[in-house]
């Protein structure tokens, strides 16, 4: 099969080529430059395709405006009749965030390739994790934590329902100092009736550990064990009510359980004395605290 690679840099005459290019009846492969433009027509030859996850496209325009999107070489697909088969959520990206992306586009695929396009499994945060080289056993919880602290990095909550792509989870994990050594740590706590999940205790480490590496171990080792805790502590009181939730099956929100742990390290570092978990637990207005 003969298929051409060859780049279009945007001009007037080139950005008029790239719309019309899904059009070609031959197979071919092309890297294009791509704007909101392109991206818009294109998606006009969108028919019978999976409904649009807005999720989805507002994350990945995220990543394009915050600079974290990567090419993985997957392709936008475009079949003889021009039919846009596979791209979609990635050209509404472009066209939401206003973006100008490199991408590899393949024309002239027949049209019944539609339905076995993109019906493998994806590959979750645990398998770009193992495939880094840490155990399947750490990678699940630093998986689970990732989310949380890449978008609380980004100014988001950390329970946000906002999903970064594995991409940039995996930078994140190679390039932030603190988050390999939380996830050591978190792998070590107690497995058996811990009061909070290991990922968020893998969030609250690398959060924590930022301000005071030594008082993080301490605060977490405290919360896992209960062990030498006077009743006079914000973390007798912060483990005291969420085991009790746990041994009564009424969950506590995610979002309350950090808000919890937040008011309760700021306690925990200004020795200040707490005699009942209405001290450390949220009030419905209270807004998250900055931390000390």
């Amino acid at each position: 099969m003969n298929q051409n690679v060859h780049r279009l840099p945007i001009t007037i005459e080139s950005e008029s080529e790239a719309i019309t290019l899904p059009a070609r009846e031959r197979c071919s492969i092309e890297v294009v430059l791509v704007n909101a433009v392109i991206a818009s027509a294109w998606l006009h030859r969108n028919s019978n395709n999976r409904p649009i996850r807005h999720k989805a496209v507002s994350q990945y325009a995220c990543d394009m405006t915050g600079g974290q999107w990567k090419s993985t070489g997957e392709s936008i697909k475009f079949s003889k009749s021009g039919r846009l088969l596979d791209g979609q959520h990635r050209l509404s990206a472009i066209v939401e965030a206003d973006a100008i992306i490199d991408v590899v586009v393949n024309t002239g695929l027949e049209d019944g390739s539609f339905d076995v396009i993109d019906t493998g499994r994806h590959r979750t945060g645990s398998d770009i994790l193992t495939i880094d080289g840490i155990s399947l056993s750490e990678a699940r919880t630093a998986a689970a934590a990732l989310p949380m602290i890449v978008n609380f990095s980004r100014g988001l909550l950390a329970h946000s329902s906002a999903r970064p792509t594995n991409q940039a989870q995996l930078d994140f994990w190679k390039q932030h100092p603190y988050v390999q050594p939380a996830s050591r740590y978190a792998a070590l706590l107690p497995k058996r009736y811990p009061p909070i999940s290991h990922a968020k205790a893998m969030f609250l480490h690398w959060r924590f550990a930022q301000i005071d590496p030594e008082a993080a171990e301490d605060f977490l080792s405290a919360l896992f064990t209960g062990g030498h805790l006077s009743m006079t502590e914000s973390i007798y009181h912060l483990r005291a009510k969420l085991m009790e939730s746990r041994m009564q099956g009424v969950p506590i929100r995610d979002g309350v359980q950090i808000h919890a742990c937040f008011k309760a390290w700021n306690l925990y570092r200004a020795k200040r004395e707490v005699r009942t978990w209405r001290s450390v637990f949220p009030r419905a207005d209270e807004k998250l605290p900055e931390l000390i």
